[in-house]
């Protein structure tokens, strides 16, 4: 017996057919782009909170037009704080890439009998076998390659980078309290004294003493470390993580020690030495490049960590509108997906819990900045009607650090509950 087909109800019949689009497109008119005066009016509370002080800048930008629509001594350079870290991350991904690796390398000079190992500049090289480089992987390789039973002089490399290894207006106090350590083109395990938060005071030494170590666990003579120049050909090589990866952890967890390592990178891709000064120069030919204002920029180091960087607000703000818009650069793409999030990850995750900023949870990603007496926070944010806008907040005269970071939140928050098209 042939079963006929169930009769449809004329009332089912326009779910059948090409599906619609889920979310209606967004739109450019004018009657969508959010109105200065509506913007004005969503951050006037928290912005003039007294605990920011009296000089605060601000910058909004509606990220599909590029309009500033809100403006508030946004031209007046102030200290970035780890908003540095921002530039930091334009400046090594459009010299390098997301995709580079950083390949650290061991020469060999059968003459001699000298083994050096080379310092690349790459901040995650680990003494044990890593998912990236590892001096473990180096010991192993050179192993397989010398094969003098003679004592081997080891020497380590690091002329990649030179210059000052604590950057201006440092406290020397950084590397001992763990907040940084001297810069240098050798580092293991983060430059960590083992066990410690602190910082080895010579980053280059340490990790040469931990390859000595490994190579005489593996049966070689070894005298040294001694620092020198590396000579003869590369027997072993070691390559790191992506770029994009470093990048992304160095902006959410606002890594200190990764963003000087990558900003000497950039300086020496640049002029062929890594120093702060050549770090500098290639932050501020990075940004030229994608056409952000600079007037005002100073940047002396890759973290924030000096007092003397300072950027304005739409300086920040133009540079997170271009890597967030639909004509951002191919490479920059690690930049936005390493800031923080409202709530949940990184320097943000313990912020935007109090009921009057809970509103931009999950909503707004943002780097955050603090130096005592200065707060700062840059970085997207959703509005009501569904308008992606850029943002920088800037405080230097901030009165009191975790009242100022919760003013700045209730100002992402609230451009997140306006519906500032009107």
């Amino acid at each position: 017996m042939v079963v006929g087909a169930l009769a449809m109800p004329a009332s089912a019949a326009g779910i059948f057919g090409p599906a619609g689009p889920v979310l209606p497109p967004a739109s450019t008119t004018a009657s969508t782009v959010p109105l200065p005066a509506y913007v004005a009016a969503a951050l006037e509370g928290p912005l003039s909170d007294d605990v920011l002080g009296p000089s605060v800048g601000a910058v909004v930008i509606d990220v599909s037009t590029g309009e500033v629509v809100f403006d508030q001594t946004g031209e007046q350079a102030r200290s970035t704080a780890s908003n540095e870290k921002v530039f930091t991350a334009v400046s090594i991904l459009s010299a390098l890439g997301p995709d580079h690796r950083i390949t650290t390398t061991v020469t060999w000079d059968p003459s001699t009998s000298v083994l050096t190992l080379v310092g690349a500049g790459d901040p995650t090289l680990a003494s044990v076998a890593a998912e990236g480089s590892s001096l473990d992987a180096l010991a192993s390789q050179v192993v397989g390659e010398v094969t003098d039973k003679e004592t081997i002089t080891l020497r380590y490399d690091t002329s990649l980078f030179s210059g000052p290894a604590l950057g201006p207006g440092w406290d020397s106090s950084y590397p001992k309290l763990g907040v940084a350590a001297p810069v240098s083109a050798l580092i293991v395990n983060r430059a960590r004294v083992p066990g410690m938060d602190a910082r080895n005071s010579d980053p280059a030494l340490a990790a040469a003493g931990v390859f000595a170590q490994l190579l005489t666990q593996r049966g070689l003579a070894i005298d040294g470390p001694e620092p020198g120049t590396s000579v003869g050909s590369v027997i072993a090589e070691t390559a790191s993580i992506p770029l994009a990866t470093m990048v992304e952890t160095m902006l959410t967890e606002s890594d200190n020690d990764m963003s000087e390592q990558l900003a000497h990178l950039a300086g020496a891709q640049l002029t062929g030495t890594g120093t702060f000064e050549s770090g500098g120069q290639a932050t501020k030919q990075a940004l030229t490049s994608l056409g952000v204002p600079v007037s005002g920029l100073v940047s002396v180091d890759g973290s924030g960590l000096s007092y003397e960087d300072r950027a304005s607000p739409l300086t920040l703000a133009s540079v997170i509108a271009t890597v967030a818009g639909d004509a951002s650069p191919a490479w920059s793409w690690p930049i936005i997906t390493g800031l923080p999030i409202a709530g949940l990850t990184g320097t943000l995750n313990d912020r935007f819990l109090d009921p009057d900023s809970a509103s931009g949870a999950g909503v707004v990603r943002a780097k955050t900045g603090t130096l005592i007496g200065v707060s700062t926070l840059a970085g997207t944010v959703v509005d009501a009607d569904g308008r992606l806008l850029a943002f920088a907040f800037m405080a230097d005269e901030a009165v009191d650090v975790e009242l100022s970071r919760a003013a700045l939140d209730r100002a992402a928050a609230a451009l997140a509950e306006c519906s500032c098209s009107g």
